[in-house]
């Protein structure tokens, strides 16, 4: 779970502060990005036009945030979720393998020489895999529920306002997903 925003960041951007904008983008900006890029896989420059669309979304509509109603970060992330839907939406595709388990020529560059290669391509293609199997056994609510606490590791209460359940919910969804995942794991171990 991210700390709560201070209140003088929260002031800088609502006057729209150069360096408060600067601080938001530093310290969300690669959460936001490893959010995008769970659910647009394999496309880097989506995700990233998606992370800078939440951020200056964010900057703009700063007013209507009420730390009242919800964390900052849930707030943040709930534009975030809303921006990947759009852009699903306007692709006409669902959930994909998060890039991160995908294998990409560029991380085969980058692999030192003293580890060998063919183990290294093989754990991440076997992730993949398993990331792959995953994602057939759960719903999408599950998948971006699960997302949303190991990935991003947002607190229940967090993902509740995110995806508009119950906190309650929340923690049902989070044990079938973790049950289903270790199922799927197990049988394919």
């Amino acid at each position: 779970m991210l700390p709560a925003l201070p209140d003088d960041l929260l002031r800088g951007l609502r006057d729209a502060s150069p360096h408060a904008i600067a601080q938001l983008c530093e310290r969300f900006g690669p959460r936001l990005n490893r959010f995008a890029q769970a659910w647009l896989v394999g496309d880097g420059p989506a995700a990233e036009d998606v992370t800078v669309l939440v951020l200056l979304d964010a900057v703009r509509n700063i007013s209507r945030f009420d730390p009242r109603r919800s964390s900052f970060s849930a707030w943040l992330f709930g534009i975030a979720r809303r921006k990947v839907r759009d852009e699903l939406r306007r692709r006409g595709r669902r959930t994909s393998v998060p890039s991160s388990s995908q294998v990409h020529i560029d991380a085969v560059a980058e692999t030192p020489v003293t580890e060998d290669m063919g183990e290294v391509l093989a754990s991440r293609v076997d992730a993949q895999r398993q990331v792959e199997a995953l994602a057939k056994v759960l719903s999408s609510l599950e998948y971006e529920v699960l997302v949303l606490s190991a990935a991003d590791e947002l607190s229940a209460p967090e993902i509740a306002r995110i995806v508009g359940r119950s906190e309650r919910a929340i923690h049902s969804i989070l044990h079938r997903a973790r049950s289903k995942a270790r199922e799927r794991l197990a049988h394919d171990g």
